[in-house]
């Protein structure tokens, strides 16, 4: 048994005074046979790697590793190293594996769980030549002299990753040789290692200037240089130089020290504006890196935090940060400059005549996608002003299916993921952006100002959705994908599958980032403050529903990936108010909660942010509330007519097919909450003076302003022979000021043309509007009857401020 050494003993004193380490486990949920029956493994032997060691298996609660392990009478070695210089003549690496798994043999009792340990000085991944050499030793296997250095410089900043343990008590079970399965596990620990490095660190990096170079010489940019220069009537010279300039535009320029700078930064800035940020699923992320997979991921886009946000929070997962393609937009000194060294590349909004920029750019993701860099990016192109999931845009993932196609070795993933806050710094202008304020140009003075607004932020929560594996994905959709891959540099013919399964799988991805979806105080406060009346209502009734929907919740959860939380009353409410988002006033009757017209449209924004997962729920209970006994099955028949309306606005995440059953379980939760009455079969809406009543037209209200844009787009159908489509979308806009005039509905989706054109498209894709040889939208008696279902959930005065302001418009 080795014992620690002399130089351990010397150094453990000081090197623990200048070290300090980050430590990552991986979830697991086996146990080993006993707390101390724990074993690590290393690369090599190192006394600093051991004092590293040491410190993460204390802030882990493992056992420490120099302490050595017991079994059977025998002291046991507690660290199992790889590469061993210093081992005895005649012993390998195995041997230590072979004794333990003998061990396990001769006594079924036993079950050593064996902990992989990969120990990083920084995360400096190294830089390479045109040619492939590498510039910098192997950041885990560093000589003793620059050993010493690294304790000095970046003994600050070690990362400790401990990787899910391996059973012994299985593998011996299920292996018969010893001597064979101890080969197999060194061979698999070794690979383990070096996909963890590349994992954390990322592959070596290529010069910027070299790697733009290099991308000009490729012969799909050639091709498109050439072209250029006979299309513009230039000098191929000319061509270059414009295809050089493109190149520097969009290339990053990523360097690890500013990562590791911004790592302090926004762990300060953090602390300053929020009160946590609540990470979901990041195992998912580690394994995916770690089994060597090209993670591209794919988050919503509520505010310009989103960048800085998710890069940190994958940082501190353990992972290198991933390239992110950001707006043209932000490229302005000195914040392009920062960004584009943390990773950014940037892009036009549009590419559109431009074919060499396309290539250039294209060419670039591809080298991204080729060289292993993970890739971030955002399908909505732009920021939300409403607070929903936009509309995707798919050319970056049509290009990233295009680079599939070309080859890429490393299997490609896409990972979705939710970024939630309880305070977005940029709401109070996309409000004004919606009523037709101009766009302000981001600038550092914007910066500046941002900076001076610094306060209470909340909560932050990012949950990494369900992966989907691109090859996996192409397989069950277009089984001859694989026909239109090319191994060389050619660029492939775009295949005529591509622009539909790109639809696809953007509605997917859309549908997973909803998924993850959290509720939080201050969205959850404004979907019940805005179903109420005037928008007021005691602290104790405010309260009360929000416990009544984080119940629903948890008995009929929405995904398996939302956020729940669990709040004391009490607890809730004091973070309420310190959120300082309500007017709070004091009476006989005690706390009075409510929301003047400013505060009311800011909480929109939040309530949208949720709405898809209330949206079934809310009309369900509308449903109930036309006062009639019905059936599950009934209500779900007609949910089912209204469901591709809402799948295709909201991203809701669930087959047609399943909506009976979702309906049914929702019956039962209503019944358990008192707020419906079964009775053989049949519900009925409980009494008006009972609390339960409130509650259910709390929730019925949430679903108003999506019923009052069905009914308006229908009723201008109906009370038409025909209208184009221009016409239709821009009716309902103008009907939809009107009606949120007259009622006081003030969301900032009725200023939105997108919403009502996603609704149009919708309608048309399913067949409630017929299109005339002239191209014009006319109805049928579809359209009249499920018009009708709508009108019966509305309130008579709403239907008639539709009706009058439709007739108004028409008569124009």
């Amino acid at each position: 048994m080795r014992t620690t050494s002399l130089m351990y003993k010397l150094i453990r004193l000081p090197v623990s005074w200048l070290t300090k380490v980050s430590a990552i486990a991986d979830e697991h949920e086996q146990k080993p046979s006993a707390p101390d029956h724990v074993v690590y493994v290393m690369r090599s032997p190192s006394a600093t790697d051991l004092v590293a060691a040491r410190k993460a298996a204390h802030a882990l609660q493992l056992p420490d590793p120099t302490e050595p392990l017991a079994l059977n009478g025998k002291l046991y070695d507690r660290v199992l190293y790889l590469e061993d210089p210093k081992r005895r003549l005649g012993q390998t690496p195995q041997d230590a594996f072979v004794e333990l798994l003998n061990l396990h043999q001769q006594n079924s009792s036993y079950n050593v769980h064996m902990y992989p340990i990969g120990l990083f000085w920084g995360r400096e991944p190294g830089r390479e030549h045109n040619e492939g050499r590498t510039m910098t030793a192997d950041i885990e296997v560093p000589g003793k002299f620059r050993k010493f250095w690294l304790v000095l410089f970046s003994g600050r900043n070690i990362l400790a990753r401990v990787s899910r343990p391996v059973s012994l008590r299985t593998m011996a079970t299920s292996h018969a040789s010893d001597v064979e399965l101890a080969h197999k596990l060194t061979r698999v620990a070794r690979t383990h290692f070096a996909r963890l490095r590349y994992a954390v660190a990322g592959p070596k990096l290529l010069g910027r200037e070299a790697m733009i170079q290099e991308l000009l010489e490729s012969s799909a940019i050639r091709a498109a240089i050439n072209e250029e220069a006979r299309a513009k009537k230039i000098t191929e010279a000319q061509a270059v130089k414009r295809a050089r300039s493109y190149l520097h535009e969009v290339a990053a320029d990523y360097r690890e020290g500013l990562v590791r700078f911004g790592d302090h930064f926004l762990t300060w800035l953090w602390n300053k504006i929020y009160n946590g940020i609540t990470v979901k699923n990041g195992d998912i992320i580690r394994k995916l890196a770690q089994d060597g997979h090209e993670i591209v991921y794919v988050p919503c886009h509520r505010s310009h935090m989103d960048y800085l946000l998710l890069s940190y929070v994958i940082y501190k997962e353990g992972l290198v940060p991933p390239h992110i393609a950001a707006g043209v937009n932000l490229n302005f000194f000195p914040v392009g400059t920062i960004f584009r060294r943390g990773g950014a590349f940037f892009l036009r909004r549009s590419f559109r005549g431009n074919k060499l920029y396309s290539t250039v750019f294209r060419e670039y993701l591809t080298r991204l996608f080729r060289k292993g860099y993970a890739v971030e990016y955002f399908m909505e192109g732009g920021r939300s002003r409403t607070g929903r999931l936009l509309q995707p845009k798919t050319g970056m993932l049509a290009m990233t299916l295009q680079s599939q196609l070309r080859g890429v070795n490393r299997p490609v993933t896409f990972v979705p993921v939710y970024l939630g806050y309880e305070h977005v710094m940029e709401v109070a202008t996309y409000h004004g952006e919606l009523k037709g304020a101009k766009k302000e140009k981001e600038s550092v003075f914007q910066v500046f100002g941002i900076l001076r607004k610094l306060r209470n932020f909340g909560h932050g929560f990012v949950t990494f959705g369900e992966p989907l594996r691109l090859s996996e994905y192409l397989d069950n959709t277009q089984p001859d994908w694989r026909d239109s891959v090319t191994r060389g540099a050619e660029e492939p013919a775009k295949p005529r599958w591509l622009t539909p399964v790109v639809n696809d799988l953007a509605d997917i991805m859309m549908r997973r980032i909803n998924d993850g979806a959290a509720l939080n105080s201050i969205n959850l406060t404004g979907l019940v403050l805005l179903s109420a009346e005037r928008h007021t209502l005691t602290k104790e009734e405010l309260l009360a529903q929000i416990q009544c929907y984080l119940a629903l919740h948890r008995e009929v959860p929405y995904s398996n990936d939302i956020h729940v939380p669990e709040w004391e009353t009490e607890a809730l409410w004091e973070h309420l108010t310190k959120m300082d988002k309500l007017a709070i006033s004091e009476n006989n009757a005690g706390s009075v909660v409510a929301l003047d017209q400013v505060q009311a449209v800011t909480l929109t924004y939040y309530r949208n942010n949720i709405l898809h997962m209330f949206i079934v729920p809310a009309l369900l209970a509308r449903f109930a509330r036309k006062g009639e006994k019905f059936t599950a099955v009934e209500a779900a028949q007609f949910m089912q007519k209204v469901f591709p309306l809402l799948e295709a606005e909201l991203f809701v995440n669930r087959h047609s097919s399943e909506v009976p059953l979702w309906v049914a379980a929702l019956c039962e939760e209503f019944v358990r909450q008192q707020w419906l009455v079964e009775n053989d079969g049949s519900y009925t809406i409980v009494g008006r003076n009972t609390p339960g009543y409130v509650q259910l037209t709390l929730l019925a209200n949430a679903a108003e302003e999506t019923l009052v844009r069905y009914a308006i787009v229908f009723e201008l159908l109906q009370q038409s022979d025909a209208l184009s489509r221009n016409e239709l979308e821009q009716y309902s806009e103008q009907v939809g000021s009107r009606v949120g005039t007259r009622h006081g509905i003030d969301a900032p989706e009725f200023y939105d043309k997108r919403v009502f054109s996603t609704l149009v498209s919708t309608l048309k894709s399913e067949r409630y509007v017929h299109v005339t040889d002239a191209g014009d939208f006319t109805s049928d008696e579809r359209t009249a009857i499920l018009s009708d279902e709508i009108d019966v959930l509305l309130g008579s005065q709403v239907q008639q401020t539709i009706r009058d302001s439709v007739q108004r418009i028409l008569a124009k």
